[in-house]
């Protein structure tokens, strides 16, 4: 089990840059372990570009952002299109008037999620947990287990007995 994971760190780096990844508000959540939400997934209109969402931010349509009924404001949140493997994380910042779908794009995150000329797609959501955070893979690892690591000292040597 150690090598599959080991190979799996050698593979995705851990830095991402501050335009590929939203950014940590003052009411920004993340959480430690999370569910996977599954449903519906739409996105806005470019005739709500300008107006205030439920956080009192202004929509734009060109920034990567979401609404939802289901998740905190604030909460940063991976969607994850099915059956494809197009990602995206996303910060909610606004709530939803229909509640038959889990999530409402903005035009960004719906192009990142290839669904422009769909409109509406299946998708799984997830909120992404705190060790994740800032990872350029966030998007995809959100989705898998947690790895349980080995205990090892400060000289990455395995703690005897363990």
């Amino acid at each position: 089990m150690r090598l599959p994971f080991a190979a799996l760190l050698l593979l995705l780096p851990a830095v991402v840059t501050a335009e590929d990844f939203p950014s940590l508000g003052p009411h920004s959540r993340v959480v430690e372990v999370a569910p996977i939400v599954s449903g519906r997934a739409s996105f806005y209109s470019t005739a709500f570009h300008g107006r205030r969402t439920a956080s009192g931010e202004t929509y734009a349509h060109h920034v990567i952002s979401a609404a939802s009924n289901r998740f905190p404001m604030g909460t940063l949140v991976a969607v994850r299109r099915v059956p494809s493997a197009r990602c995206v994380v996303v910060r909610i910042n606004d709530r939803m008037g229909h509640r038959k779908r889990v999530i409402d794009l903005s035009r960004e995150a719906a192009v990142a999620l290839g669904m422009i000329d769909a409109g509406v797609v299946d998708v799984e959501v997830t909120p992404l947990p705190k060790y994740l955070v800032g990872h350029e893979s966030a998007c995809m690892l959100a989705f898998q287990p947690p790895a349980h690591l080995q205990a090892v000292d400060g000289a990455g040597l395995r703690a005897p007995g363990k």
